[in-house]
């Protein structure tokens, strides 16, 4: 990985923005590359290409496939190359997308101010004239976290998932005092003197965000509702930075109907590099979010017959390690205690033609036709039930049941 000179000073909160320094990771680093995930398989070397944004070109690479798409968008002074420990692992269960933005790498210099909002507007235009249409996951590091919060505002139709990899955020500048703020932001501007286009015009921006309390920052408010992961970073982090971080970021976990956050003390900044399987692991997390989640969103919303063809949907898409015999199963009695047998009765008949060999679907089925009054379907089932496990003391009893009430 190659690390600028203005990127190395660690010692206020150059880290906060920037790629950490090489010294920083952990002696523990494996490659992502030694994954092997469920639906692993080889992948083509990414492609490298330039497409015109508003007058300028952009660089960026593509690899894998599948839907939704892995967006990868680093911190301040970063380049697309910092994704090089995760990008390929990615691409081996979906389409990903690394960029250089303008003024960095390959990409030519855009209009100023670099603004979150002006950066989001250029990524978005560069996917579309480039074919890859959403939705996306967007992962941001460092600096990169309020780039995709800015996307994520102004196109959140878009958005499939979310990863912030320990993002930049507004308490830990808030939570310090005038003279502390005055002598970091002094520090990191004494870093940035020599930088190039790109990244200096990025800092001018950020800087007067921080310095006027982040009004664009703060106007995007929490992240839509979409599977979403962050992770914090402890080890040799600024003062505060983690307490400010999960301060900041636990209510996004809590009001969302699927997240998690992860705080590492074992882990710098620079988290790609020193442990990508963890941050592999949670684009992947977002990537196939909750079967059961999923389901039971779709029934309340749209109701079981939505949600089964959502299952089918997610059947052909997910990894077969994603699904469980308990998720039907628990939806059916979900739709038993609330009265609604016949829904129940497609959801456990669904379960059984996933599960054909398990005892316990066949089981589930006969009890709901019991309860529905289908007698003879409810003696097949247990019948089927107790073939496939003749220790089912359950389908045994059921039975002696049912045969007295002929």
């Amino acid at each position: 990985m190659k690390v600028v000179r203005y990127s190395l000073s660690v010692i206020c909160i150059v880290a906060i923005f920037c790629v950490a320094s090489l010294s920083q990771t952990s002696t523990r680093r494996r490659t992502a590359l030694q994954l092997q995930p469920a639906r692993s398989k080889r992948v083509r070397p990414p492609e490298s290409k330039l497409v015109d944004v508003e007058g300028h070109k952009i660089s960026f690479k593509v690899a894998g496939a599948g839907s939704p798409t892995v967006v990868l968008d680093y911190g301040l002074g970063g380049s697309s190359g910092d994704w090089d420990s995760v990008f390929p692992a990615v691409a081996r269960f979906t389409r990903v997308v690394s960029y250089d933005r303008a003024g960095y790498g390959k990409s030519e210099a855009g209009p100023a101010p670099r603004s979150q909002e002006q950066l989001a507007k250029e990524l978005h235009t560069m996917l579309r004239n480039a074919g890859i249409m959403p939705p996306y996951v967007l992962v941001g590091h460092s600096l990169g976290g309020a780039n995709i919060r800015a996307f994520a505002y102004l196109f959140k139709d878009e958005v499939a998932g979310l990863v912030f990899v320990d993002p930049f955020q507004e308490r830990v500048f808030t939570s310090q005092t005038k003279a502390e703020l005055d002598a970091a932001m002094q520090q990191q501007a004494n870093a940035m003197k020599g930088a190039p286009a790109g990244p200096l015009e990025e800092w001018k921006f950020i800087s007067s965000e921080v310095r006027n309390g982040f009004p664009q920052l703060t106007a995007y408010g929490p992240p839509p509702d979409v599977p979403m992961m962050i992770i914090v970073s402890g080890r040799d982090r600024p003062p505060r930075w983690a307490a400010s971080a999960i301060e900041e970021f636990t209510p996004w976990v809590t009001h969302a109907r699927e997240a998690g956050m992860v705080f590492t003390t074992d882990d710098p900044h620079n988290v790609m590099a020193a442990d990508p399987e963890l941050l592999t692991s949670s684009i992947r997390r977002v990537v196939f979010p909750s079967v059961q989640n999923a389901l039971e969103n779709e029934i309340k919303e749209k109701g079981v017959p939505a949600a089964i063809a959502r299952y089918r949907q997610m059947r052909l898409r997910y990894p077969t390690e994603y699904f469980k015999e308990r998720t039907l199963n628990v939806l059916g009695y979900q739709q038993m205690n609330a009265h609604h047998v016949e829904e129940a009765i497609a959801l456990f008949k669904l379960n059984v033609e996933m599960y054909p060999r398990a005892f316990n679907t066949y089981d589930s089925l006969g009890e709901a036709y019991m309860v529905h009054g289908d007698r003879l379907l409810a003696i097949r089932n247990y019948r089927k039930s107790l073939a496939l496990n003749s220790e089912n003391t359950n389908a045994a009893e059921k039975l002696k049941q049912l045969a007295s009430r002929q």
